[in-house]
């Protein structure tokens, strides 16, 4: 696509994102408290046990637990779907998808068609939502928006998701699932990336469209301005939560980015320092912005032919 005509779809969604910030502003940063927060030894879930009850209702639906506390009560309690590939799907691989923020529509329609490209394919597909997001969000306050200009609440927030995932994760693993991977969109690509850092048990991960530096997304996007109007000043906590911060558990030949060259919110030079930092990793480059890849089928399918050569 013509590189001014997704980046003016970027830029107006950035402007639009921005306004949304502005309403949700509440109080200050709680800045100590994010760093607090930040220190802890289990930040990242190594001591999280799996899902000990999975709730199915209808054909895909399921409710959980989840395993730490979260920013508000409505987020206590994990919403997804599992598609499933027939009778036989405990022995079959997983792709677990993560959504970006405030990505309800992309969850609730371009998931849909990836799961049942997966099923056809002998894949299953696990995605849920978000802490703050659909089912979970708050209707005001803290929890209302997984960024904010509350700090603390966005750390609680990523420990709480990344939490959720590695819970169900532990699940798929005892019901005999594998390989199992994990497939991030924007935020959700943030997570993906800390994730695969994180865990062993993934053998597999697409990255797309990450925020690769935190602290640089909220001292440079026009939509962090709020943030950084409640940090007056002060130094931004999140240098521990950066992916150029961390190294993948997998082999790099299990890694795959995708990027968008005229990408505003995941600006092409972060995604290729990523590139060079986990030794070049498989990377596809798209003539896409952050929200124009979203309905690339091109983008989509690489990604998923990806998995089904890491999946047999």
């Amino acid at each position: 696509m013509a590189a001014p005509l997704v980046k003016l779809i970027d830029r107006a969604v950035i402007r639009m994102a921005r306004l949304h910030l502005e309403k949700r502003v509440y109080g200050n940063s709680h800045l100590a408290e994010a760093k607090a927060l930040l220190e802890e030894q289990d930040f990242f879930g190594n001591q999280v046990e799996p899902v000990d009850e999975m709730k199915f209702f209808g054909s895909f639906d399921f409710s959980c637990n989840s395993p730490v506390a979260g920013v508000a009560p409505q987020s206590s309690q994990v919403y997804g779907k599992f598609y499933r590939c027939g009778d036989n799907w405990r022995k079959r691989p997983v792709v677990i998808m993560l959504h970006g923020w405030n990505g309800e529509n992309c969850y609730r329609l371009l998931f849909p068609l990836l799961a049942r490209y997966c099923c056809r394919h002998g894949i299953n597909l696990l995605m849920f939502e978000l802490p703050c997001h659909g089912r979970r969000r708050a209707p005001s306050g803290a929890g209302s928006d997984f960024i904010s200009a509350d700090l603390s609440a966005m750390v609680k927030s990523t420990r709480q998701a990344i939490a959720d995932t590695r819970a169900l994760l532990g699940w798929l693993k005892q019901e005999g699932c594998g390989p199992i991977g994990v497939w991030g969109i924007s935020l959700g690509a943030w997570l993906a990336g800390l994730l695969v850092c994180n865990d062993e048990r993934l053998k597999f991960a697409v990255v797309m469209s990450p925020i690769v530096r935190m602290d640089r997304a909220i001292e440079e996007l026009e939509f962090c301005v709020p943030i950084r109007r409640s940090l007056a000043g002060r130094e931004i906590p999140f240098h521990g939560l950066n992916l150029v911060d961390h190294r993948p558990l997998t082999d790099r030949g299990n890694l795959l980015l995708l990027e968008g060259r005229h990408d505003v919110f995941a600006p092409q030079a972060r995604v290729e320092e990523l590139w060079e930092i986990w030794e070049r990793p498989p990377i596809e480059r798209f003539n896409h912005g952050h929200i124009s890849i979203l309905v690339s089928w091109k983008a989509m399918r690489r990604a998923l032919r990806f998995i089904e050569d890491r999946a047999p």
